[in-house]
């Protein structure tokens, strides 16, 4: 037996060695997770008292008469509906944009590698991480009394909760761009300024226009929802419509909801696709 026919076969007997450990661990992991994930959800379904059984047997009877209130759907009133699903689609437009002006600031200092020290990094991310964790909801519900109803508490509501969640984007993505022309500008004698403009900016462009469409969409389908607490929009129409009992204007709204949505998500998918 020649020596590279001894080499190849220990490297095949340490393969299959190496082959059987890892199949085992990850066997092992497997097993434990899946043990741990079913006893979790037995726990959790016993902790909050629901009976599926219950709830699969007698959904069935509550969910056709609903659907059949439904049908067919009502678009008598269908030039207001489209008048206010345009409000929301404006609610959602202006809240995205607020976001997008306050998060590149807070994105900016939330990045490790561009914070100009620590106690700022802390600060921004303290501000991201405050209005992430506050609903779109509350929010409004504040502002509506603080404000009144109309377009301003859902405007606002958007545009503060969604900075936090763009914010963090902006950072995670600066913080992962390539650092070997960050460097160079640095022993170029560049400023914070040029290093930004011409090292960071430039890669992080298709990320950018990418998390600024979903959150776009995300606050589209929110300012809807926002709606129903006073914010204003298309959202208000179906909070009304569901307190007259009036379900086949609902289904109504509902459709014109799923084809906004639908549209929307097409040319963002097309505008993605264009800057990859």
């Amino acid at each position: 037996m020649t020596t590279n026919n001894i080499l190849k076969l220990e490297i095949d007997n340490k393969t299959k060695h190496l082959e059987k450990h890892l199949r085992t661990q990850w066997t092992w992991k497997t097993y434990l997770f899946i043990s741990t994930l079913i006893a979790s959800l037995i726990f959790v379904t016993i902790d909050l008292e629901i009976n599926f059984i219950e709830l699969f047997s007698d959904s069935s009877k509550y969910f056709g008469d609903i659907f059949n209130r439904m049908l067919p759907p009502d678009f008598s009133n269908l030039n207001n509906l489209i008048l206010a699903m345009f409000e929301t689609i404006e609610i959602a437009f202006l809240g995205t944009f607020i976001a997008i002006a306050l998060s590149i600031p807070v994105g900016l200092f939330s990045a490790r590698n561009l914070a100009p020290n620590y106690f700022v990094f802390l600060i921004a991310r303290i501000i991201t991480i405050f209005f992430r964790a506050i609903p779109e909801f509350i929010i409004a519900m504040i502002l509506v009394i603080a404000v009144g109803f109309g377009a301003i508490p859902g405007v606002l509501a958007l545009g503060l909760h969604t900075m936090g969640f763009l914010a963090k984007f902006y950072a995670e993505d600066i913080e992962h761009v390539n650092k070997g022309p960050i460097e160079a500008l640095k022993s170029s004698g560049a400023s914070k300024r040029q290093i930004i403009s011409f090292a960071v900016i430039p890669q992080i462009i298709p990320s950018f226009v990418a998390n600024n469409l979903y959150i776009l969409d995300r606050n589209i389908r929110m300012a809807t929802m926002l709606g129903i607490v006073g914010a204003g929009g298309i959202g208000y129409e179906l909070q009304s419509s569901f307190r007259m009992f009036e379900y086949q204007k609902v289904s109504a709204i509902i459709l014109i909801i799923f084809i906004t949505i639908f549209i929307i998500d097409h040319l963002s998918s097309y505008i993605r696709s264009k800057i990859k």
